[in-house]
């Protein structure tokens, strides 16, 4: 049940403002696809090391698969057990499933730009581009994933499987914190598992369902 207005502090309903602005929630798709597109470039520049096909392809799925990794971690630990503004702001789209909340683009994008430059450094630009791409890709695709889980209706594929398995979560918490693969659920013991919870009904009601 989303908690009053009376009863959230000052710093939570600045979180709130701050993530819930419908042009935040957009623009965050243009300046992550943007940040993709800058990241795997690197790849391509004049003065770097050209990376030949098959090592493209084993950084790319390298990203693909840290970034899978990193959500389920993101979540489990910095979205729901410590505590700070992030835990906050997830805590009001548990709340309010159906709201359009975001972590700020300028955040992120500051953020990625900040991470890069740093390990370019000490790591071939070129090679860090692609992994840190693809990754910020599969991001985007989390992106995709979780507002469909709560927007779009599906007949069938992977977004109709990881909306039920995302919906699993917000009627119980402890499992399926993966968004774009159950993969790490499996791998850690959290997959929601119906034959181990044989007699517990799963609630249907209108921020589960989609119009």
């Amino acid at each position: 049940m989303p908690t009053p207005a009376s009863e959230i502090g000052p710093r939570t309903e600045l979180i709130r403002k701050l993530g819930s602005s419908k042009f935040n929630y957009w623009f965050g798709y243009v300046a992550n696809i943007s940040l993709v597109i800058w990241l795997v470039s690197h790849a391509f520049a004049r003065g770097q090391a050209r990376l030949g096909a098959p090592a493209l392809l084993a950084y790319a799925a390298a990203g693909v698969l840290a970034w899978t990794l990193a959500e389920w971690l993101l979540h489990r630990y910095v979205y729901h057990l410590w505590t700070s503004f992030l835990t906050e702001g997830h805590a009001l789209h548990h709340q309010t499933p159906r709201a359009l909340i975001g972590v700020p683009w300028y955040l992120t994008t500051i953020a990625i730009v900040l991470a890069f430059e740093l390990l370019a450094l000490v790591l071939r630009p070129s090679s860090t581009g692609v992994v840190m791409g693809f990754a910020w890709l599969g991001y985007v695709l989390y992106c995709i994933a979780h507002h469909g889980s709560h927007h779009w209706a599906y007949r069938r594929g992977w977004l109709k499987k990881m909306k039920r398995h995302h919906l699993l979560h917000h009627t119980y918490p402890e499992y399926n914190w993966g968004f774009t693969t159950p993969l790490w659920d499996h791998v850690f013991g959290t997959h929601y598992d119906r034959a181990r919870r044989a007699g517990v009904t799963i609630r249907r009601d209108s921020q589960r369902t989609s119009p």
